[in-house]
């Protein structure tokens, strides 16, 4: 594993987090846990599955995730017997994902397409140059309020110290819908820590080194995703070059329900 850290995670964070989403499932019937399959949402899953092995996991993805997000996914699913149910704004099921009888939900894609026609039409650019905001709120908002809708609470790998727009949330939030955040104060090198104590495999993008140094620490959509230095926030490889460097798809900024 590329990562080398030397320390070892945090023990008490970890029972922490777990107590945390003990309550939750306690507190909340219907509760699920979300994976983007990045290093935050598998060791949330991780820690959600041996609090509750049944829990539901959900996954949004996108007709810009790259192969290997895909390819991760089947791998994972069958290694951790996820069950995963995957929501995608699209035609067709990713083959790979069809392949390996992963569940995919599609969800009409007519307006997606609509804008993608009219933007291109207009700027000559792909949706997510000229309006990135947009193409989140139909790839990912969208299907994410689709994917929670039956749920009361969700789970996810959100983390404060991942960029300047993940400062301020709180372990439980309230907003319709309950979010449980519950490895919000875990460090970078906590997260790559803990996976490699647990045998995890990263997705491949983290295992990248380019010449000068920088690698993929926040894993989204593949024209989305940038390598950074290490001295750099992590979202900061996100949409870059756009009004929405650094910031946020939508999904913990709107209300899901």
């Amino acid at each position: 594993m590329l990562h080398k850290i030397e320390t070892a995670y945090n023990s008490g964070k970890e029972e922490h987090s777990k107590e945390i989403i003990r309550e939750a499932v306690e507190n909340y019937g219907r509760i699920a846990v979300a994976c983007s399959f990045g290093k935050d949402s598998m060791a949330t899953v991780l820690l959600a599955r041996e609090v509750h092995p049944e829990i539901p996991v959900f996954s949004i993805m996108t007709v810009f995730k790259p192969e290997e997000t895909f390819e991760y996914l089947v791998k994972m699913n069958e290694l951790l017997n996820l069950n995963v149910t995957v929501y995608m704004v699209a035609r067709d099921v990713p083959p790979v994902l069809k392949e390996n009888g992963i569940e995919v939900r599609l969800l009409p894609a007519g307006r997606f397409e609509k804008d993608c026609s009219e933007l291109e039409m207009v700027y000559g650019k792909r949706i997510y140059e000229v309006a990135p905001d947009r193409c989140c709120e139909l790839l990912k908002v969208e299907p994410a309020k689709e994917a929670v809708k039956n749920f009361d609470a969700w789970v996810c790998g959100l983390r404060n110290t991942e960029g300047r727009t993940r400062k301020d949330y709180k372990e439980i939030e309230f907003r319709g819908l309950v979010k449980v955040n519950p490895i919000l104060n875990w460090t970078e090198e906590e997260v790559w820590k803990y996976l490699e104590a647990k045998g995890v495999e990263l997705h491949p993008w983290y295992n990248l080194v380019f010449p000068d140094g920088r690698r993929v620490r926040s894993l989204g959509c593949e024209p989305c995703t940038v390598p950074v230095y290490g001295w750099q926030e992590e979202r900061e490889g996100r949409w870059n070059g756009t009004s929405k460097c650094g910031g946020e798809c939508g999904i913990h900024t709107r209300r899901l329900k």
